[in-house]
This record gives C-alpha cells, structure tokens and sequence, in this order.
C-alpha cells in the first residue's frame, strides 16, 4: 500500500470524525500533551486513537505504579479510555470503515484492503 493511499484514507477518516463533532490532533502535533483524537496513517493502516492529557495519564501512572489502583486518577484514566474507544470503534463502524481494535487495546486500526 503506498503511503499517499494511507495519507488519503486517514484525511477521509479525520473528515468523517470531524463530521461526528470530533476535533482531530493535527498530523504534525501528534505529541500534544493535551491529548485528544490521533489520526495517523502507519505502515499498513490508519490509526485512530484518543489521547489523555499528560497530566491525567502521568497521575494515573504513578498511582498504579505506586500499587494504588483505586485511586481517583487512575479510575478516571480508565474510564475516559475505555468510554472514549467504544465511542470511537462504534463512530467508524457507523461511517462504514471496518475499523478493529488495535492490540492492547490502545485504539483502532482501519486497513484499506478491508474498506
């Protein structure tokens, strides 16, 4: 799959979220620290995930690296995450993409052979 084939069904699934009221991370900002909807095109598919601010995301970190898993951060990392994957996976299966979880369950992968 060529790279401007990936470029062009990520511009098309950024479109179709932004259209559901989504707004998108911009390709080049990536690394936001505010989080937000990433888009991306990435060697044989497109990627869509939500990112956590880095606060929330550093908080529930620690806390979970610290053996506390109940705490406040770490409840709503976890919720926001796991509310925000279903969103995105049931909104692209609505526009049509056969969209799949990706592994770890850190977002969803729409590969243009399957569209």
């Amino acid at each position: 799959m060529a790279l401007t084939e990936l470029e062009a069904l990520a511009a098309r699934v950024r479109f179709d979220l932004t259209s559901a009221g989504f707004t998108p991370v911009a390709p080049e900002c990536e690394d936001d620290p505010d989080g937000g909807l990433f888009v991306f095109a990435n060697e044989d598919h497109v990627a869509v995930s939500w990112g956590m601010h880095d606060r929330l995301s550093e908080a529930a970190i620690g806390l979970q690296e610290a053996g506390r898993p109940g705490e406040d951060s770490v409840v709503r990392y976890e919720t926001t995450h796991a509310a925000m994957h279903l969103a995105l996976g049931s909104i692209l299966n609505a526009f049509g993409y056969h969209a799949r979880q990706y592994a770890f369950g850190f977002g969803h992968i729409i590969r243009p052979d399957t569209q």
